[in-house]
Formats: structure tokens, sequence, C-alpha cells
């Protein structure tokens, strides 16, 4: 087959016409990106003063770090969060209640909980603390394997993308364990106030993709509510990258605080190309946070972020790396707490205490838990 070479068109005004329009669609593009870049609500929302906290997780911490042998496992874990806490002067820490960790064998053990919040109240933090059937860090659902092992239900009701609440057997077991969490810690001056559920209704990939029902979460909040004679405020949160993504209102209808997670920078793999992405630089089509908190305001409600990025969207082996990570170098450390300074929350708890700590232990480098730190200690003012 005969082949042609690639030809410009012969009249001059012609060729001068295709150029001159790829420069206007190059332009035209520019303009509808930086118009796109200028309408996010981070460049347009003025930045506020907000309470920071941190998340903290010892199954985290383990996985980072490893438990020495030999070592008392809730100890040493205890161990880490004081470090944690004196060192970044912390006021305000996320826990989770692991399903799997305080009930074996149908019995209820509240060592390792107890543990930590001892600590928190000898450096005077107060604790939300996340209770129901999905906790911080994946796979998010700790379900005790005796419950899980049980099949005399239905099995589509355990299927993959199932809503696993609508399990009679899971339900009536984990509405028993909030209800046992609650009454042990009521009057532990440490808790301020209770989580119900994590992400309840963002499906768990490593899970299942298993969800949770708006039924049994608002049964949820009314057995945290039966079972606490202090009145203390009931969260829910809810993560979601898109403008179209509605599963945050019923959090607004159903808590005492509507919350949200928020994760600027992700990992975006097209065409065979992996790229850090900044999600909330893209315009119209991210979620208006600031508009979402003062709907919950307008509602009666408080609004607060209860994770808010501040470590690699990584595995293990990356997190193992000396070198920079990409996902979360210093300067994007920086960016993700200005975005949160513009959210309109009014706390926001930074996430990846743990990892910041592994840096510091693993390579001497205390560039992120600076950082964090000197937002920390803004806290409020």
């Amino acid at each position: 087959m005969q082949r042609h070479p690639l030809r410009f068109p012969a009249h001059p005004l012609l060729a001068l016409a295709v150029i001159g329009g790829g420069v206007l669609s190059a332009g035209l593009l520019t303009t509808v990106g930086w118009l796109l870049w200028w309408l996010a609500w981070p460049q347009q929302q003025p930045p506020g003063n907000p309470e920071w906290g941190i998340n903290f997780s010892c199954r985290q911490m383990e996985y980072l770090q490893g438990l020495p042998p030999g070592v008392n496992r809730h100890e040493w874990c205890a161990s880490q969060f004081d470090r944690i806490i004196t060192g970044l002067s912390v006021e305000h820490v996320r826990l989770s209640v692991y399903w799997d960790e305080v009930e074996r064998r149908g019995r209820y053990d509240f060592s390792g909980l107890d543990a930590l919040l001892a600590v928190a109240n000898t450096h005077h933090v107060d604790v939300l603390l996340t209770v129901g059937i999905k906790s911080q860090r994946h796979p998010e659902f700790y379900i005790p394997r005796r419950i899980l092992r049980d099949d005399s239900g239905d099995p589509a009701l355990r299927a993959d993308g199932a809503v696993i609440s609508d399990d009679p057997a899971i339900r009536s077991a984990a509405l028993a364990m909030v209800e046992a969490v609650v009454r042990h810690v009521a009057e532990n001056p440490a808790v301020t106030a209770w989580q119900a559920d994590n992400e309840p209704y963002i499906a768990s990939p490593r899970a299942h993709n298993w969800t949770i029902g708006r039924d049994f979460v608002q049964e949820e909040v009314r057995t945290i509510r039966a079972a606490d004679p202090l009145a203390r405020p009931v969260v829910i949160n809810h993560a979601g990258y898109l403008s179209d993504d509605d599963s945050w209102r019923p959090a607004v209808e159903d808590a005492d605080v509507m919350a949200l997670d928020i994760y600027p920078f992700r990992r975006v793999s097209f065409i065979g190309i992996s790229l850090i992405a900044p999600i909330l630089e893209i315009g119209p089509l991210i979620p208006n946070y600031p508009w979402r908190g003062e709907t919950a305001r307008e509602a009666g409600k408080g609004f607060w972020i209860t994770e808010m990025q501040a470590e690699p969207w990584a595995g293990f082996p990356e997190l193992a790396d000396p070198a920079t990570p990409r996902d979360i170098t210093p300067g994007r450390l920086r960016q993700s707490i200005e975005y949160a300074r513009r959210s309109g929350a009014s706390r926001v708890y930074l996430w990846g205490a743990e990892w910041w700590l592994y840096r510091v232990d693993l390579f001497d480098d205390w560039r992120y838990w600076d950082i964090a730190r000197g937002a920390i200690s803004g806290s409020g003012r």
C-alpha cells in the first residue's frame, strides 16, 4: 500500500486558518480549565479557625511499626498513643471500637479501649468514639468470626454488595454490642461525643462491598441515646467526591453533627497512566463542602471533618520506602490543611498521625509531624 506523507494545506490562508483554529481551541480549553479552577470553593471560601484533632488506631500503629516481641499489646499501643498526644499537644481524638476485639467468644472485653481512654483522661483529651459495624481503617468491617460463621440465615444477606445490617443475626448482635460499649464508658469524662458507624452508606471494596442501611443507623442512634445518661452529641459521617452525591443528607437529619471525610489527593489511573489528582480543583464537579456545612447549621446541626487526608494513599511497600511518598508531600499536607480551613467545618480530625510517627521513628523525618503540630497548636484560634 502506498503511503502518502502528511501534507499541510498548500494555500497560505488555509494553513493560517488551521493553525489559528488550533491556537483558539487551546486557548478556549485553557480558559475553561482556569474558570473551573477559579469556581472551585477552595479559591472562593475564606479560611476559618477550626479546632484540630487526630484519628488514632492501634491496628494502624501495629501495621506500620510492628508489635515488639514480648510486650503487652494494649500497653504498647497506649504508650504510642501517649507519645502522639503529648508530642503534638492534641486536644481532640477520634477512636474506633473494633467489634472483633471487644467481643470474643460471646463475651465483652474492653481492656484495650480502657487503656486508650486512660491516656486521654490523663492529658484531658476529649474523645469522639466510633461504635458500630464499621470502624476506621480497611477492611472497615470487623464483624466477629463467631457471628460470620453462623450460616443459618439467608446467604443473600451476606453476598457481595449486600446491605449487611439487614442480616438479623448481625443486626441484633451489633446493636447489643453498641449498647454494651456505651454503658461501659457512659461515665467516662474523656468521651464527649459518639459516632454511629464509620461511613455507613459507602461500600467497602475489601469487605465484599457491603454497606449499612439507614434504618439500622437510625436504630443505632436511638440505642446510643437511650444508653447515654449524659446525652452526648451523635455524629454520622460520609465521604463523597462528586457534586451529585446526596448520601450526606441523612446524616443532617439523623445526627447532631454531620461529618465529612475529605481526601484531596487521590491516585487516578487512565489509559495505563497513574497520577495523583488534586480532586478539589475541578470546579463545580466537586462537592461544595462549605455549602453542605451551612445546610447542616441551618438545620441546627454541627459540621465536622472526621478524616482529613494527611498520609499517603498507598500500600505498605510504598510506605516503607524512605523516599518522599508521591501521594502526600509536605506541600500537599499544607494544602490539605488549607482546604480544611476553608471547608467551614468547626472541627477537623487529621488522618495520619500513626504515619507521621512512623516517619519519625524509622527515617528521622520530622517534616509531616512538624506541619501537623503547627496546625494543631493553633486549634480554634
